[in-house]
């Protein structure tokens, strides 16, 4: 009798006990669609990438994890690597990430980060004509970061620095040029 009201009130402790729900096939779906993803990525196929990460939202909509993937659409965005993305688009979904997550967000601090960093690229780039001026979007309301600028002395010198490769780097194609002429001019040497 006693091992019975033993085993009762293991029962009845049990039963009142709240396990958190594990969902095993969502996180090893998860793991296994970020896995896919970056293999698709280091291989270039930004494509793929998309489409194996919108295939997880699709079948785990209301999943913590679906609501990161937009992190991750983001970043893949950003890589000069992919011949599809832009900074400019890579900001805004950034801003639309930051935007629509709470301080839960699992890569929230991530995406602060790499968007001052992306602003600071783009800033860099259209201030430097070496690429299209793009406008720099605005910070998002939740994130309070502050983004430091250059002053105009610090950007003027790193111009003459820049100028001072390019010339040297002209000035070596010159000289191979003028190699390659000669060498023409007079096949018998």
């Amino acid at each position: 009798m006693r091992a019975f009201r033993t085993i009762l009130c293991a029962l009845a402790l049990g039963a009142c006990a709240q396990l958190p729900l594990v969902t095993p096939d969502v996180h090893s779906d998860w793991d296994k669609t970020l896995y896919y993803a970056r293999k698709d990525v280091e291989a270039g196929n930004y494509f793929a990438a998309d489409r194996l990460i919108d295939d997880y939202v699709r079948v785990h909509p209301d999943s913590r994890e679906a609501k990161e993937i937009a992190f991750w659409k983001a970043v893949y965005t950003l890589d000069p690597a992919n011949e599809r993305g832009s900074l400019a688009s890579g900001i805004a979904a950034l801003d639309q990430y930051l935007a629509s997550t709470d301080s839960t967000g699992l890569y929230r601090n991530e995406a602060a980060i790499l968007r001052r960093t992306a602003v600071a690229a783009q800033g860099v780039t259209a201030g430097s004509g070496t690429g299209p001026p793009a406008a720099v979007s605005p910070t998002p309301a939740t994130d309070t970061v502050v983004v430091v600028t250059r002053t105009r002395e610090e950007e003027i010198a790193a111009l003459k620095d820049q100028l001072a490769k390019t010339k040297e780097e002209l000035a070596k194609v010159s000289a191979e040029l003028d190699r390659i002429k000669k060498r023409l001019a007079n096949p018998s040497n």
